[in-house]
């Protein structure tokens, strides 16, 4: 009781010369506590333990009050990113870059990315991120080279999402892939579309859930004439089986319009500006994955995910389709010290099932007319940063002797 009344006391004389100058304030305070030390009312080790909290309170009205006055959007902001370091070699068998011979690659690369979010009102936020690298949308890396030449940082994404009810969220600007997919066939994960999308989200049941992805993305801009663009249809399923299997199914219909002939940026082997080849490349992919917890009752394996996809394009009169299955085994996601995961995936995607301005750019550079196989091991060196050893074998479906064999180490820091 003792003890209270005098922290009471204490807090008080603080509160009341606080406004005038906190340093004084503060000297003045281990100044009266001195003094009831000195005549016994406090032992030394209350005294500290008082201190301690009174410094305590100090730093709680300092951060609330450079909180308060601060503006709503910049009191409401979330800053996340993160560091990658990577050695890469790449060799290349039967390139047409070296007159049939075969060509070799080593290069360290750096990627970094800063993002942040900040809410407007209660119903909606703006998203917006910073990220190393050029113009080409599938590559944010950064080569070392050039005695060390400046690096650089260009807009990633930035939209507004407006979500009026719990079942509806729109977005417009460029924006984070709205659409789900269980690999990087069809989509390179770097790519952030630019236009306006919707996604519909619907219980059925507490186990089972509906959900539609529907977007517009432009894809170019012509003065002369209709610009390119392309339109999604993507309603799904997630499916909580038991507590040990989850399902999650879509099937996604692409429209494309103004493609067919047109040479797009980044484009690889040009596969769009072929008349009468993959027309304007409509298509329908239906995806899976299936995630089992535990399959063998262990703990040695948390986790295994079967995976896969396909693609048909409608338009195409041949080398029309694609496909890609795979599995995950391991921990679902790595975010500490000693946790693992090991995925492999099959793709093959023929000349014209797909526009090639879009696949992952590490498999064959990114061009449709291929196959191949990926490995990748990831593991937990600590809270928030891991290793991954990244392998590719590819090679081209009209020539199979033109062959790429890419590995990648990456370090991975999250913040």
């Amino acid at each position: 009781m003792r003890r209270l009344m005098l922290i009471c006391l204490v807090s008080l004389s603080l509160v009341g010369i606080v406004r005038e100058n906190l340093f004084a304030a503060t000297t003045q305070v281990d100044a009266l506590i001195e003094k009831l030390v000195e005549k016994g009312i406090l032992t030394r080790r209350e005294a500290i333990e008082l201190k301690a909290e009174i410094a305590e309170d100090e730093k709680i009205v300092r951060e609330e009050g450079l909180k308060q006055s601060l503006p709503q959007w910049v009191r409401e902001i979330k800053l996340k990113g993160d560091l990658r370091l990577r050695y890469q070699y790449e060799k290349r068998k039967g390139s047409n870059l070296n007159m049939g011979n075969t060509t070799e690659r080593e290069r360290g690369r750096i990627r970094f990315r800063l993002g942040a979010e900040t809410k407007v009102n209660d119903q909606t936020k703006v998203h917006f991120g910073l990220a190393s690298g050029g113009t080409d949308p599938r590559s944010t890396n950064q080569s070392l080279e050039n005695t060390f030449e400046l690096k650089d940082i260009r807009l990633d994404y930035a939209y507004a999402e407006y979500a009026p009810f719990k079942w509806l969220t729109f977005l417009g600007g460029r924006m984070k892939n709205p659409l789900w997919e269980p690999g990087d066939m069809l989509w390179d994960t770097d790519i952030n579309p630019e236009g306006i999308a919707a996604k519909f989200i619907g219980k059925l049941n507490p186990n089972l859930e509906s959900y539609i992805n529907t977007s517009l993305f432009l894809l170019d801009e012509n003065s002369s004439k209709a610009d390119p663009l392309m339109y999604v249809f993507q309603p799904g399923l997630k499916w909580k089986i038991n507590e040990a299997i989850d399902l999650n199914l879509a099937t996604a219909y692409y429209g494309f319009k103004k493609i067919e002939g047109a040479s797009l940026d980044h484009s690889t082997n040009k596969n769009t500006a072929v008349k009468d080849g993959g027309g304007d490349f409509n298509s329908i992919s239906p995806s899976i994955e299936l995630g089992i917890k535990e399959p063998l009752g262990l703990s040695i394996l948390p986790y295994l995910g079967f995976f896969g996809e396909y693609v048909h394009n409608l338009d195409a009169k041949q080398s029309k389709n694609g496909y890609m299955g795979g599995l995950r085994l391991g921990h679902k996601k790595i975010n500490d010290f000693g946790q693992w995961q090991l995925r492999y995936t099959y793709t093959l995607l023929e000349t014209y099932a797909w526009p090639d301005v879009f696949p992952d750019s590490d498999r064959y550079s990114g061009r449709t007319g291929i196959r191949g196989q990926e490995v990748l091991f990831t593991y937990g060196l600590g809270k928030n940063w891991n290793l991954e050893l990244d392998y590719y074998r590819t090679d081209l479906t009209s020539t199979p002797d033109k062959t790429e064999n890419l590995f990648q180490v990456d370090l991975n820091f999250k913040f």
